[in-house]
C-alpha cells in the first residue's frame, strides 16, 4: 500500500506539468486556404486585411482553415528580412505550383485545397462554400499535450483514409500557427507599417506518408518567443498525386488544456 501510494505521489506532478487538448475533424469537408504572404511585399497587406474580414461574410473557422505561409524570397529583394519567413515556406510555395503545373511562385498567392484561386475577392467564397459541400475523404483526430517542463507540444495524430487511390498517394502534413504577433517594419515597400499578423505558420512538418489508418506522433519545440494561448495546431491530409486536401481539422490551444 505504501509503495503504491508513493507511486502515486510521484503521478500527480506530472499531470500539473501537462495540459491537453483533443478535437476530431468534422462531418463535413473543411476548406484550408494557404497564404504565401512576405512583409517585404506592398501588395500583401491588402490580402491579409481582407482574409480578417472574411467571417463578417460567414466563411468563419468552421468552415475555413487559414495558414500564412510567410516566404522568404523576397528578403533580399525588398531590403527587409522578415522574421516570420522561412525557407520551408518557400518550398511548400514551390511544392503546390508543381502540383498544379505552374512555373512561377508569387505574392500575395491564395492557395484553396490544393488549387491556386486567382481573382480571390471573387472567387474565394464560392470556392469555400463548394468544398464545404463535399463528402470528406479522411477522417481525422488529433490530440496534443503541452509539457511545461520540456516545453514540448506532444502532437497524436490518427487518419483514416478512404479510397485506394487516395491511401496510395496521401500524407499527413501538421502545423503550428500563431495569432496577434506584432511587428513594425522600417525598410523596404511597407516600411513604416505596423502589423498584427494572424493564422503565421511558425512550424510545417511532414509530409508524413499514409496507408488507410495510422497514428503518428510529432513532437514540436515551443520556442521562446511563442505565445502558447495563441498557438493553434492543424492537421491536413493531402493526396499528394492531385493536390486535393482530404480534410483537415484545427486545434486551438488558446483555452487552457485538461
Amino acid at each position: 500500500m505504501k509503495y503504491l501510494l508513493s507511486l502515486l505521489i510521484c503521478f500527480i506532478p506530472l499531470l500539473a506539468n501537462a495540459k491537453s487538448w483533443q478535437v476530431n475533424s468534422p462531418e463535413h469537408q473543411m476548406a484550408v486556404l494557404e497564404l504565401f504572404t512576405s512583409e517585404g511585399c506592398g501588395r500583401c497587406p491588402p490580402a491579409e486585411q481582407w482574409i480578417k474580414q472574411l467571417p463578417e461574410i460567414g466563411i468563419d473557422d468552421r468552415r475555413l482553415i487559414v495558414l500564412a505561409f510567410h516566404v522568404d524570397y523576397l528578403d533580399e529583394q525588398k531590403g527587409w528580412v522578415d522574421a516570420f519567413a522561412r525557407p520551408e515556406f518557400t518550398a511548400r510555395q514551390r511544392q503546390l505550383a508543381r502540383l498544379n503545373l505552374f512555373q512561377t511562385i508569387f505574392t500575395p498567392e491564395f492557395v484553396l485545397s490544393g488549387e491556386v484561386v486567382h481573382n480571390w475577392r471573387q472567387h474565394l467564397e464560392d470556392v469555400v462554400l463548394f468544398v464545404n459541400d463535399l463528402q470528406p475523404e479522411a477522417d481525422i483526430s488529433l490530440q496534443v499535450e503541452h509539457d511545461s517542463q520540456t516545453q514540448q507540444l506532444l502532437i497524436d495524430t490518427h487518419v483514416l483514409v478512404e479510397g485506394e487511390h487516395n491511401q496510395a498517394h496521401s500524407s499527413l502534413y501538421l502545423a503550428v500557427k500563431e495569432n496577434n504577433l506584432q511587428s513594425h517594419v522600417t525598410a523596404g515597400d511597407n516600411a513604416g507599417r505596423h502589423f498584427n499578423h494572424q493564422n503565421v505558420v511558425r512550424r510545417w512538418l511532414g509530409p508524413y506518408p499514409l496507408d488507410r489508418e495510422m497514428l503518428i506522433s510529432a513532437e514540436v519545440p515551443v520556442e521562446d518567443d511563442w505565445q502558447l494561448n495563441q498557438l493553434t495546431v492543424v492537421a491536413v491530409v493531402q493526396n499528394l498525386s492531385d493536390a486535393f486536401v482530404l480534410q483537415a481539422v484545427a486545434l486551438p490551444l488558446e483555452h487552457e488544456g485538461n
